[in-house]
């Protein structure tokens, strides 16, 4: 009698291989192809990965009784409910299509000029909460300035409880900022290059304050948008958000 959700089975099959050969291309330099170890290898380097990772280890139990438990060519031993199928679906389509890093961005990017005042930065701190502003010497990108250099410049200045702002620019706080604290991807880049760039500084044990994106990637370039640690939450979140809502 034939299997009336033989076409689950086969959409499961194909969305689990989808998965399992993007996981292969993300590992080129592991030597093994098992799909759990690349699943492991992979967890922490992408957010999608890191929130589906013990619903995908299930997954790869069901697929092997779907392939290694089969009765015959018309009945699995194992088959997988129609939501199940949606799911790892679901996820593959994140894998292969992840969001562009612009859309979890702030948008537009307020900046300053190296000579720009202290005061008029603090005053935009006030008024829109922002914490990060790259600094431009005409067309050339010098630095990131937070919130955190504007601190240890106001420690190191302060005298009997008070500090002169007067003639202090962005490029005074610049001289207190760690170096290396910023990288920058293009407009076309996804979550996936922001993903990689933070653990990549982490694993150097550096701290990267923010990402720029720019539309060729180039830091002198016109910012269009820019990403701090903070909004990894959204990358985490947005990929839930996807699978639970489709």
């Amino acid at each position: 009698m034939p299997n009336k959700n033989l076409d689950h089975v086969e959409r499961f099959e194909i969305a689990f291989n989808q998965i399992h050969s993007l996981l292969k291309e993300f590992s080129k330099n592991i030597k093994t192809d098992r799909f759990v170890d690349l699943l492991q290898e992979n967890r922490g380097k992408y957010g999608v990965l890191n929130a589906n990772y013990y619903k995908l280890k299930q997954y790869a139990k069901l697929r092997n009784a779907i392939v290694h438990e089969r009765i015959d060519d018309q009945y699995y031993i194992a088959e997988p409910h129609l939501d199940v199928v949606e799911d790892i679906e679901q996820i593959s389509k994140i894998l292969q299509n992840p969001p562009k890093a612009i859309s979890i961005a702030s948008q537009p990017v307020v900046f300053f000029r190296q000579d720009s005042s202290l005061l008029k930065i603090l005053e935009t701190i006030e008024e829109h909460g922002y914490s990060q502003f790259p600094i431009y010497e005409g067309d050339h990108f010098k630095g990131l300035l937070t919130e955190g250099g504007i601190a240890k410049w106001f420690s190191k200045h302060i005298r009997d409880m008070s500090v002169s702002l007067k003639g202090v620019t962005a490029n005074d706080i610049l001289e207190d900022e760690k170096l290396r604290n910023v990288a920058c991807l293009s407009n076309d880049q996804t979550i996936y290059d922001v993903e990689e760039a933070f653990q990549n500084h982490y694993e150097k044990q550096q701290k990267l304050e923010a990402v720029l994106i720019t539309e060729d990637g180039n830091q002198d370039s016109a910012p269009k948008g820019i990403i701090s640690s903070w909004d990894l939450v959204k990358i985490e979140h947005s990929s839930i958000s996807l699978l639970s809502n489709s």
